[in-house]
């Protein structure tokens, strides 16, 4: 990663006069500045004539530093990191706001209890699938899915991960409206790991200096970020909870998205743990936000986008420590990731939304049948090979144990389904060409 150039080299009166001058210099920072680009995508563009491109990244750089508003947060030679909000950031909060504290802006009713129960289900294991993966968890998302919905046991080390991630998730429900501690940290640390660490002891702990924990290239083993000593980590995890829990007035005020994506940045730039500090991070992203009513967010799977463009999201935290703690960086890059998790939704919403829609058509044709049933049925038809189990039914809709044992047995009685004992489960296996015929007739 290049360092920027020491932009106070080249910034004087002269240059200041002749940037208040050019508006073709006036162009290129406005088109900077819409993507918030850092110095190694800057001295590529075409510059106006008679500037050097150390020249006018000095004049970005002074636009920059004119609003930047300072964070509690500290680097560890003690300078604090600090942000700007671009008119491209404040869209996306105008976008997050408007989907995030009701339901989607969109052209849909709003969804079923049923929709909602299935959306819940998904956000929950996309996120802690995709979060466990951008820490290098090895597991396909149908199996990983697959393995939650059915709450079978992890067979290997990366399927503990997402489960442990699965349950966190869950559980932020019960955290929200705790206030954030020490304990809670651990709590949540320990969650994570458990049954995932070479060292169980590492589990439910802050780190040490002894234990020389920092952040690795993973082909090239060069060392990206060493974190501060464990004696600094000690004192800002007081003021970075203190930071989580406080309710400043007006004139301090920070958009709650904006807040809880500096709690993602300083939690992970503590590494106040062995490991798992990246999924800790988002979780406590998580947390704040539902803590502050942006309930849609249980919904969303942000580690989703950030799994897609993990180089980005690296790279945002480098941008931020090389260039001066300008956190800009994380949370601009943090923002698109959630603008785009709400369009993924959308996206997925409306698919859904339609299919629901043929599926209430073919329930009040066949009279028979509810929508979950329909809806097994439909799958069932389109996998031939596929199995079902009760607890897998009953997870994907969140409904009762005895609920789901009644949708599958009424489905048994009607010869669409059997069903054989495996072990200590019951697994039922469709009638494939009682199915067909059976949606045939709607």
């Amino acid at each position: 990663m290049i360092k920027p150039p020491a932009w106070q080299n080249y910034f004087n009166a002269e240059l200041f006069q002749k940037a208040v001058n050019s508006q073709e210099l006036r162009e290129l920072i406005k088109r900077a500045e819409k993507d918030y680009v850092y110095w190694d995508k800057f001295k590529y563009y075409p510059m106006p004539k008679g500037l050097k491109p150390e020249e006018a990244w000095a004049f970005l750089k002074f636009t920059r530093l004119s609003n930047k508003e300072f964070t509690p947060v500290k680097a560890i030679d003690g300078k604090p990191f600090g942000f700007t909000i671009t008119k491209t950031m404040f869209e996306r909060l105008s976008k997050i706001d408007a989907n995030t504290t009701g339901f989607l802006s969109s052209n849909f009713d709003p969804p079923t209890q049923t929709e909602r129960n299935q959306l819940i289900i998904s956000g929950l294991t996309e996120e802690a699938i995709a979060s466990s993966q951008i820490e290098g968890a090895n597991t396909s998302r149908k199996v990983a899915k697959e393995m939650l919905l059915s709450k079978r046991k992890a067979r290997t080390r990366d399927e503990q991960m997402i489960i442990n991630n699965y349950q966190v998730m869950q559980r932020l429900q019960e955290w929200k409206d705790l206030d954030l501690s020490a304990e809670m940290l651990l709590e949540i640390q320990k969650n994570i790991t458990t049954n995932t660490l070479e060292n169980e002891e590492d589990s439910g702990r802050f780190r040490t200096d002894e234990d020389g924990i920092g952040v690795y290239n993973r082909v090239t083993g060069e060392a990206v970020f060493m974190p501060p000593s464990a004696e600094m980590v000690k004192n800002e995890l007081k003021r970075l909870i203190n930071f989580a829990n406080s309710d400043k007035g007006d004139e301090d005020f920070i958009h709650p998205v904006i807040k809880a994506s500096i709690l993602h940045f300083w939690v992970a730039y503590l590494h106040p743990f062995v490991d798992g500090n990246g999924r800790t991070s988002r979780a406590i992203f998580y947390w704040y936000l539902l803590r502050k009513n942006y309930w849609m967010f249980q919904y969303l799977s942000v580690s989703r986008v950030i799994k897609t463009s993990k180089i980005q999201y690296d790279d945002s935290f480098l941008h931020t420590e090389y260039d001066e703690n300008d956190l800009t960086y994380f949370l601009s890059y943090k923002l698109k990731a959630i603008v785009q998790s709400i369009n993924d939704l959308i996206a997925h919403y409306q698919q859904k939304h339609e299919k629901e829609k043929i599926i209430e058509k073919i329930v009040i044709k066949l009279g028979q049948f509810n929508e979950r049933q329909v809806a097994l049925l439909q799958h069932l038809n389109k996998q031939k090979d596929s199995r079902v189990d009760l607890v897998t039914h009953q997870s994907k809709y969140r409904i009762s144990y005895e609920t789901a044992r009644t949708d599958l047995q009424a489905l048994v009685d009607k010869n669409l389904l059997s069903v054989v004992k495996v072990r200590n489960k019951y697994i039922y296996i469709p009638n494939t060409a009682a199915i067909s015929k059976l949606l045939s007739k709607a």
